[in-house]
Protein backbone atom coordinates (compact mmCIF):
# COMPACT_ATOMS: atom_id res chain seq x y z
CA UNK A 1 0.00 0.00 0.00
CA UNK A 2 1.16 3.54 -0.10
CA UNK A 3 0.39 6.19 2.14
CA UNK A 4 0.33 9.93 1.81
CA UNK A 5 0.35 12.78 4.60
CA UNK A 6 -1.49 15.82 4.28
CA UNK A 7 -1.17 19.14 6.60
CA UNK A 8 -2.60 22.77 6.51
CA UNK A 9 -2.26 25.25 9.31
CA UNK A 10 -3.12 28.54 6.73
CA UNK A 11 -6.20 28.79 5.03
CA UNK A 12 -6.43 28.82 1.09
CA UNK A 13 -9.02 29.52 -1.72
CA UNK A 14 -10.44 26.77 -0.57
CA UNK A 15 -11.65 27.77 2.63
CA UNK A 16 -10.41 26.59 6.25
CA UNK A 17 -7.26 24.19 6.47
CA UNK A 18 -9.90 21.24 6.95
CA UNK A 19 -11.46 22.39 4.12
CA UNK A 20 -8.20 22.45 2.06
CA UNK A 21 -7.49 18.85 2.82
CA UNK A 22 -10.42 17.31 1.84
CA UNK A 23 -9.80 19.51 -1.77
CA UNK A 24 -6.57 18.32 -2.04
CA UNK A 25 -8.06 14.55 -1.77
CA UNK A 26 -10.72 15.40 -4.78
CA UNK A 27 -7.76 16.76 -6.26
CA UNK A 28 -5.47 13.37 -6.16
CA UNK A 29 -8.72 11.58 -7.44
CA UNK A 30 -8.88 13.70 -10.12
CA UNK A 31 -5.37 13.21 -11.69
CA UNK A 32 -5.81 9.24 -11.18
CA UNK A 33 -5.12 8.55 -8.02
CA UNK A 34 -7.25 6.63 -6.17
CA UNK A 35 -7.94 7.57 -2.50
CA UNK A 36 -8.88 3.90 -0.32
CA UNK A 37 -9.19 5.32 2.82
CA UNK A 38 -8.90 8.62 5.16
CA UNK A 39 -8.07 9.16 8.59
CA UNK A 40 -9.84 11.63 10.59
CA UNK A 41 -8.22 14.82 10.27
CA UNK A 42 -6.39 15.86 13.74
CA UNK A 43 -5.65 19.27 15.27
CA UNK A 44 -1.94 19.08 16.02
CA UNK A 45 0.62 22.21 17.54
CA UNK A 46 3.42 22.78 14.79
CA UNK A 47 6.53 20.66 15.27
CA UNK A 48 8.93 22.47 16.11
CA UNK A 49 6.78 24.04 18.38
CA UNK A 50 6.50 28.32 17.49
CA UNK A 51 3.30 30.63 17.44
CA UNK A 52 2.25 29.79 14.15
CA UNK A 53 -1.21 28.35 13.88
CA UNK A 54 -2.05 24.36 14.55
CA UNK A 55 -1.76 22.64 11.73
CA UNK A 56 -4.46 19.91 10.39
CA UNK A 57 -3.24 16.68 9.78
CA UNK A 58 -4.80 13.37 8.14
CA UNK A 59 -2.97 10.26 6.29
CA UNK A 60 -4.35 8.74 3.00
CA UNK A 61 -4.03 5.20 2.11
CA UNK A 62 -3.47 5.65 -2.15
CA UNK A 63 -3.11 3.22 -4.98
CA UNK A 64 -1.68 4.52 -8.37
CA UNK A 65 0.14 3.34 -11.31
CA UNK A 66 2.60 6.45 -10.62
CA UNK A 67 6.05 5.40 -9.17
CA UNK A 68 7.15 7.24 -6.33
CA UNK A 69 8.78 10.47 -7.64
CA UNK A 70 6.10 10.86 -10.43
CA UNK A 71 3.76 10.88 -7.36
CA UNK A 72 6.46 13.16 -5.30
CA UNK A 73 5.84 15.40 -8.33
CA UNK A 74 1.78 15.07 -8.55
CA UNK A 75 1.48 16.11 -5.17
CA UNK A 76 4.17 19.11 -5.83
CA UNK A 77 2.31 20.32 -8.39
CA UNK A 78 -1.21 20.33 -6.57
CA UNK A 79 0.72 22.26 -3.58
CA UNK A 80 1.49 24.98 -6.15
CA UNK A 81 -2.01 24.97 -7.73
CA UNK A 82 -3.35 25.06 -4.10
CA UNK A 83 -0.76 28.49 -3.70
CA UNK A 84 1.64 27.11 -1.38
CA UNK A 85 5.04 29.35 -1.81
CA UNK A 86 7.92 27.52 0.00
CA UNK A 87 9.99 29.66 1.87
CA UNK A 88 11.60 28.83 5.25
CA UNK A 89 11.63 25.54 6.23
CA UNK A 90 8.73 24.37 8.86
CA UNK A 91 7.00 27.83 7.98
CA UNK A 92 3.27 28.38 8.11
CA UNK A 93 1.60 27.03 4.80
CA UNK A 94 -1.35 26.44 2.81
CA UNK A 95 -1.18 22.60 1.91
CA UNK A 96 1.52 20.21 2.54
CA UNK A 97 1.43 16.91 0.90
CA UNK A 98 4.06 13.79 1.30
CA UNK A 99 4.72 10.14 0.86
CA UNK A 100 5.17 8.46 3.93
CA UNK A 101 5.69 4.84 2.56
CA UNK A 102 5.40 3.61 -0.99
CA UNK A 103 5.00 -0.57 -0.69
CA UNK A 104 7.81 -1.13 1.67
CA UNK A 105 10.06 0.50 -0.57
CA UNK A 106 13.51 2.62 0.89
CA UNK A 107 14.60 4.99 -1.34
CA UNK A 108 17.36 7.58 -0.19
CA UNK A 109 18.16 10.16 -2.48
CA UNK A 110 18.01 13.95 -2.57
CA UNK A 111 14.98 14.72 -3.76
CA UNK A 112 12.81 11.84 -1.95
CA UNK A 113 13.76 9.40 0.83
CA UNK A 114 11.43 6.81 1.65
CA UNK A 115 10.01 5.90 4.27
CA UNK A 116 9.33 9.09 5.35
CA UNK A 117 12.60 9.86 8.03
CA UNK A 118 10.62 11.72 10.70
CA UNK A 119 7.38 9.65 10.22
CA UNK A 120 8.32 7.42 13.52
CA UNK A 121 9.11 10.85 16.01
CA UNK A 122 5.65 12.38 14.79
CA UNK A 123 2.39 12.45 16.30
CA UNK A 124 0.44 13.88 13.26
CA UNK A 125 1.67 11.23 11.17
CA UNK A 126 1.36 8.31 13.75
CA UNK A 127 -2.17 8.71 15.13
CA UNK A 128 -4.16 9.05 11.59
CA UNK A 129 -1.65 6.68 10.02
CA UNK A 130 -2.31 4.27 12.56
CA UNK A 131 -6.17 4.89 11.92
CA UNK A 132 -5.80 3.99 8.13
CA UNK A 133 -3.39 1.01 8.65
CA UNK A 134 -3.18 -0.29 12.45
CA UNK A 135 -1.11 -3.39 11.41
CA UNK A 136 1.34 -1.07 9.60
CA UNK A 137 5.02 -1.74 10.59
CA UNK A 138 8.03 0.25 9.80
CA UNK A 139 9.56 -0.92 6.51
CA UNK A 140 13.06 -0.79 8.14
CA UNK A 141 13.00 -1.12 12.05
CA UNK A 142 9.57 -3.53 11.63
CA UNK A 143 8.58 -1.97 14.63
CA UNK A 144 4.20 -1.75 14.57
CA UNK A 145 2.94 1.64 15.03
CA UNK A 146 1.40 1.07 18.67
CA UNK A 147 4.78 0.62 19.63
CA UNK A 148 6.01 3.72 17.70
CA UNK A 149 3.00 5.86 19.52
CA UNK A 150 3.87 4.68 23.02
CA UNK A 151 7.60 5.27 22.01
CA UNK A 152 6.87 9.29 20.83
CA UNK A 153 8.79 12.06 22.49
CA UNK A 154 6.84 13.91 25.32
CA UNK A 155 4.90 17.19 24.51
CA UNK A 156 3.30 16.68 20.95
CA UNK A 157 -0.51 18.18 21.80
CA UNK A 158 -2.58 16.16 19.35
CA UNK A 159 -6.82 16.35 19.31
CA UNK A 160 -9.29 14.67 17.22
CA UNK A 161 -10.57 17.59 15.30
CA UNK A 162 -13.19 15.13 13.45
CA UNK A 163 -16.88 14.47 13.63
CA UNK A 164 -17.36 11.00 15.36
CA UNK A 165 -15.99 7.82 13.13
CA UNK A 166 -19.60 6.21 12.50
CA UNK A 167 -19.35 2.07 13.92
CA UNK A 168 -21.86 0.61 11.63
CA UNK A 169 -23.46 -2.80 13.51
CA UNK A 170 -23.64 -6.14 12.08
CA UNK A 171 -25.85 -8.39 14.49
CA UNK A 172 -25.41 -12.37 13.24
CA UNK A 173 -28.05 -13.12 16.15
CA UNK A 174 -31.82 -14.22 15.75
CA UNK A 175 -32.45 -12.14 18.88
CA UNK A 176 -31.44 -8.59 18.66
CA UNK A 177 -33.74 -6.22 19.95
CA UNK A 178 -33.94 -4.43 16.57
CA UNK A 179 -32.49 -6.31 13.87
CA UNK A 180 -32.44 -9.80 14.83
CA UNK A 181 -32.19 -12.59 12.24
CA UNK A 182 -31.84 -10.08 9.74
CA UNK A 183 -28.26 -11.49 8.68
CA UNK A 184 -27.93 -14.51 11.07
CA UNK A 185 -26.46 -16.34 8.58
CA UNK A 186 -22.79 -15.82 7.23
CA UNK A 187 -23.19 -14.57 3.72
CA UNK A 188 -25.86 -11.86 4.42
CA UNK A 189 -24.07 -10.91 7.37
CA UNK A 190 -21.21 -10.08 5.19
CA UNK A 191 -23.33 -8.83 2.49
CA UNK A 192 -24.54 -6.34 5.38
CA UNK A 193 -21.27 -5.55 6.31
CA UNK A 194 -19.61 -4.60 3.13
CA UNK A 195 -23.51 -2.31 2.39
CA UNK A 196 -22.70 -0.47 5.71
CA UNK A 197 -18.84 0.59 4.39
CA UNK A 198 -20.07 1.43 1.28
CA UNK A 199 -22.69 3.74 3.16
CA UNK A 200 -20.13 5.08 5.26
CA UNK A 201 -19.19 3.26 8.24
CA UNK A 202 -15.75 3.55 9.36
CA UNK A 203 -15.71 0.94 11.94
CA UNK A 204 -17.69 -2.68 11.65
CA UNK A 205 -18.59 -4.16 14.96
CA UNK A 206 -19.60 -7.74 14.44
CA UNK A 207 -21.78 -9.23 17.39
CA UNK A 208 -22.56 -13.30 17.82
CA UNK A 209 -24.40 -13.24 21.52
CA UNK A 210 -27.17 -10.61 22.19
CA UNK A 211 -27.26 -7.88 24.78
CA UNK A 212 -30.69 -7.07 25.21
CA UNK A 213 -32.13 -6.60 27.87
CA UNK A 214 -33.68 -10.19 29.43
CA UNK A 215 -30.95 -12.64 26.85
CA UNK A 216 -30.31 -15.48 27.54
CA UNK A 217 -26.37 -15.77 26.96
CA UNK A 218 -25.15 -18.46 24.05
CA UNK A 219 -22.49 -20.99 23.84
CA UNK A 220 -18.75 -19.97 23.51
CA UNK A 221 -18.89 -22.35 20.36
CA UNK A 222 -21.84 -21.19 18.77
CA UNK A 223 -20.77 -17.38 19.41
CA UNK A 224 -17.55 -18.52 17.49
CA UNK A 225 -19.48 -20.37 14.97
CA UNK A 226 -21.51 -16.87 14.11
CA UNK A 227 -18.73 -14.53 14.55
CA UNK A 228 -15.35 -16.02 12.75
CA UNK A 229 -16.35 -16.83 9.42
CA UNK A 230 -18.11 -13.28 9.37
CA UNK A 231 -15.10 -11.18 10.58
CA UNK A 232 -12.71 -13.69 7.84
CA UNK A 233 -15.24 -12.70 4.88
CA UNK A 234 -15.06 -8.68 5.80
CA UNK A 235 -11.10 -8.82 5.79
CA UNK A 236 -10.12 -5.95 3.58
CA UNK A 237 -13.38 -5.13 3.42
CA UNK A 238 -12.05 -0.92 3.71
CA UNK A 239 -13.40 -0.19 7.52
CA UNK A 240 -11.87 -1.80 11.42
CA UNK A 241 -13.20 -4.99 12.29
CA UNK A 242 -14.43 -5.15 15.76
CA UNK A 243 -16.14 -7.76 17.74
CA UNK A 244 -18.58 -7.21 20.55
CA UNK A 245 -18.27 -10.25 22.86
CA UNK A 246 -17.74 -10.72 26.63
CA UNK A 247 -16.06 -14.17 26.15
CA UNK A 248 -11.81 -14.66 26.22
CA UNK A 249 -11.89 -17.38 23.72
CA UNK A 250 -13.91 -15.54 21.64
CA UNK A 251 -11.56 -12.81 21.92
CA UNK A 252 -8.88 -14.90 20.89
CA UNK A 253 -9.52 -16.45 17.75
CA UNK A 254 -10.88 -13.09 16.64
CA UNK A 255 -7.59 -11.51 17.04
CA UNK A 256 -6.39 -14.23 15.50
CA UNK A 257 -8.47 -13.79 12.59
CA UNK A 258 -7.28 -9.85 12.49
CA UNK A 259 -9.67 -7.90 14.26
CA UNK A 260 -8.77 -4.94 15.54
CA UNK A 261 -11.13 -3.63 18.56
CA UNK A 262 -12.34 -6.07 21.16
CA UNK A 263 -15.90 -4.06 22.07
CA UNK A 264 -17.11 -5.60 25.96
CA UNK A 265 -19.90 -4.94 27.11
CA UNK A 266 -18.44 -6.10 30.70
CA UNK A 267 -15.45 -3.92 30.47
CA UNK A 268 -13.16 -7.10 30.50
CA UNK A 269 -14.66 -8.33 33.84
CA UNK A 270 -17.14 -10.93 32.43
CA UNK A 271 -14.18 -13.35 31.95
CA UNK A 272 -10.86 -13.70 33.82
CA UNK A 273 -8.96 -14.18 31.05
CA UNK A 274 -10.29 -11.13 28.76
CA UNK A 275 -7.67 -8.95 30.09
CA UNK A 276 -4.52 -10.62 29.76
CA UNK A 277 -6.54 -11.81 26.57
CA UNK A 278 -6.28 -8.19 24.90
CA UNK A 279 -3.19 -7.12 26.63
CA UNK A 280 -1.11 -9.49 25.37
CA UNK A 281 -1.90 -8.41 21.80
CA UNK A 282 -2.00 -5.36 19.72
CA UNK A 283 -6.14 -4.96 19.29
CA UNK A 284 -7.88 -1.99 20.83
CA UNK A 285 -10.50 -2.06 23.20
CA UNK A 286 -14.26 -0.73 23.95
CA UNK A 287 -15.29 -0.82 28.12
CA UNK A 288 -18.76 -0.35 28.96
CA UNK A 289 -20.44 0.00 31.83
CA UNK A 290 -23.40 -2.54 32.65
CA UNK A 291 -25.41 -2.60 35.73
CA UNK A 292 -25.76 -6.61 36.23
CA UNK A 293 -26.14 -8.41 33.26
CA UNK A 294 -28.00 -8.81 30.12
CA UNK A 295 -30.94 -10.72 31.72
CA UNK A 296 -31.18 -9.39 35.14
CA UNK A 297 -30.08 -5.55 34.27
CA UNK A 298 -32.96 -3.53 33.85
CA UNK A 299 -34.74 -4.96 36.71
CA UNK A 300 -35.50 -1.87 38.45
CA UNK A 301 -31.90 -0.51 38.56
CA UNK A 302 -30.62 2.41 41.17
CA UNK A 303 -28.35 4.91 41.37
CA UNK A 304 -27.82 7.78 43.99
CA UNK A 305 -25.60 9.36 40.88
CA UNK A 306 -25.35 7.89 38.01
CA UNK A 307 -22.93 9.95 36.53
CA UNK A 308 -20.22 9.73 39.16
CA UNK A 309 -21.04 5.85 39.84
CA UNK A 310 -20.53 5.32 35.88
CA UNK A 311 -17.51 7.36 35.86
CA UNK A 312 -16.05 6.14 39.29
CA UNK A 313 -16.52 2.33 37.51
CA UNK A 314 -14.50 3.28 33.89
CA UNK A 315 -12.01 5.04 35.55
CA UNK A 316 -11.46 1.63 37.99
CA UNK A 317 -11.55 0.04 34.29
CA UNK A 318 -8.79 2.04 32.09
CA UNK A 319 -6.62 1.94 35.41
CA UNK A 320 -6.89 -1.84 35.49
CA UNK A 321 -5.66 -1.98 31.27
CA UNK A 322 -3.02 0.59 31.82
CA UNK A 323 -1.52 -1.56 34.57
CA UNK A 324 -2.68 -4.41 32.65
CA UNK A 325 -0.01 -3.08 29.83
CA UNK A 326 -2.82 -1.76 27.69
CA UNK A 327 -1.86 1.97 26.50
CA UNK A 328 -4.79 4.96 26.78
CA UNK A 329 -4.29 5.16 22.83
CA UNK A 330 -5.77 1.64 22.56
CA UNK A 331 -8.55 1.97 25.27
CA UNK A 332 -12.18 3.73 24.60
CA UNK A 333 -15.12 3.87 26.95
CA UNK A 334 -19.11 3.86 26.55
CA UNK A 335 -21.09 4.85 29.27
CA UNK A 336 -23.59 2.38 28.52
CA UNK A 337 -26.80 3.67 27.54
CA UNK A 338 -29.48 1.24 27.75
CA UNK A 339 -27.64 -1.27 30.32
CA UNK A 340 -28.62 -1.26 33.56
CA UNK A 341 -30.23 2.41 32.87
CA UNK A 342 -34.02 3.74 32.97
CA UNK A 343 -34.64 6.68 31.08
CA UNK A 344 -33.85 9.22 33.45
CA UNK A 345 -30.37 7.67 34.19
CA UNK A 346 -29.74 7.96 30.24
CA UNK A 347 -30.50 11.28 29.62
CA UNK A 348 -28.36 12.55 32.72
CA UNK A 349 -25.47 10.54 31.49
CA UNK A 350 -26.37 11.97 27.65
CA UNK A 351 -26.19 15.80 29.40
CA UNK A 352 -22.84 14.23 30.87
CA UNK A 353 -20.90 12.97 28.18
CA UNK A 354 -18.09 15.43 28.02
CA UNK A 355 -17.27 14.89 31.62
CA UNK A 356 -15.76 11.53 30.57
CA UNK A 357 -13.29 13.25 28.46
CA UNK A 358 -11.07 13.49 31.58
CA UNK A 359 -10.45 10.23 31.76
CA UNK A 360 -8.19 10.80 28.38
CA UNK A 361 -9.38 8.45 26.20
CA UNK A 362 -11.51 7.95 23.75
CA UNK A 363 -15.56 8.27 23.88
CA UNK A 364 -17.95 5.34 22.06
CA UNK A 365 -21.44 6.57 21.97
CA UNK A 366 -23.84 3.30 21.61
CA UNK A 367 -27.95 4.95 21.57
CA UNK A 368 -28.88 3.23 18.36
CA UNK A 369 -32.65 2.48 18.37
CA UNK A 370 -32.77 2.24 21.95
CA UNK A 371 -35.73 2.09 24.29
CA UNK A 372 -35.25 5.48 25.77
CA UNK A 373 -36.35 6.72 22.48
CA UNK A 374 -40.46 6.11 22.67
CA UNK A 375 -40.01 6.60 26.11
CA UNK A 376 -38.58 10.48 25.73
CA UNK A 377 -41.53 10.30 22.72
CA UNK A 378 -44.03 9.23 24.85
CA UNK A 379 -45.20 6.67 22.32
CA UNK A 380 -45.02 3.27 20.74
CA UNK A 381 -42.37 3.47 18.50
CA UNK A 382 -40.62 0.16 16.53
CA UNK A 383 -37.19 -0.06 16.64
CA UNK A 384 -36.86 0.47 13.20
CA UNK A 385 -38.64 3.47 13.03
CA UNK A 386 -36.04 4.97 15.81
CA UNK A 387 -33.39 6.86 13.09
CA UNK A 388 -35.07 10.24 14.41
CA UNK A 389 -34.11 9.57 17.90
CA UNK A 390 -30.55 7.82 17.17
CA UNK A 391 -29.76 10.77 14.85
CA UNK A 392 -30.64 13.18 18.26
CA UNK A 393 -28.42 11.02 19.94
CA UNK A 394 -25.79 11.48 17.35
CA UNK A 395 -26.05 14.80 17.84
CA UNK A 396 -25.60 14.70 21.67
CA UNK A 397 -22.58 12.85 20.50
CA UNK A 398 -21.31 15.71 18.67
CA UNK A 399 -21.63 18.45 20.81
CA UNK A 400 -20.41 16.43 23.47
CA UNK A 401 -16.83 15.29 21.82
CA UNK A 402 -17.39 11.61 21.73
CA UNK A 403 -15.49 9.94 19.08
CA UNK A 404 -16.98 7.36 17.78
CA UNK A 405 -21.19 6.39 17.20
CA UNK A 406 -22.09 2.70 16.86
CA UNK A 407 -25.36 2.69 14.97
CA UNK A 408 -27.73 0.60 13.19
CA UNK A 409 -28.85 3.44 10.49
CA UNK A 410 -25.30 4.12 8.86
CA UNK A 411 -26.76 5.69 5.70
CA UNK A 412 -28.66 8.35 7.87
CA UNK A 413 -26.26 9.07 10.00
CA UNK A 414 -23.58 9.81 7.24
CA UNK A 415 -25.94 11.79 5.41
CA UNK A 416 -27.07 13.40 9.19
CA UNK A 417 -23.07 14.31 9.54
CA UNK A 418 -22.31 15.50 6.02
CA UNK A 419 -25.04 18.32 6.12
CA UNK A 420 -24.05 19.31 9.70
CA UNK A 421 -20.37 19.91 8.70
CA UNK A 422 -21.44 21.76 5.94
CA UNK A 423 -23.48 23.96 7.72
CA UNK A 424 -21.21 24.24 10.10
CA UNK A 425 -18.27 24.42 7.88
CA UNK A 426 -16.07 22.96 10.16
Amino acid sequence: MIFIALGANLPSQHGTPKQTILKALDALRGRGVKVLAVSPIYLTAPVPISDQPWYHNAVAMVKTHLLPKDLLKLMQDIEIDFGRIRTVKNAPRVLDLDVLDYQGKVIDEPELELPHPRLHERAFVLYPLRDVAPDWRHPVTREAIGSMIQNLPEGQEIKNDSLPLIMGIVNVTPDSFSDGGHYADTNSAIRHGKQLVADGAHILDIGGESTRPGAAPVTVNEELARVIPVLEGLKNCGAWLSVDTRHSDVMRAAIDAGVHIINDVSALEGDVLSLPVVANSRVHVCLMHMKGDPRTMQEAPVYQDVVSEVFAYLEERVHACVAAGISKDRIMIDVGIGFGKLTLHNTELFHNLAKFKSLGVRILLGASRKRFIPDLCGIDISPIDRVGGSLAAVMSAIEQGSDIVRVHDVKQTKQFMDVYQAIKKI
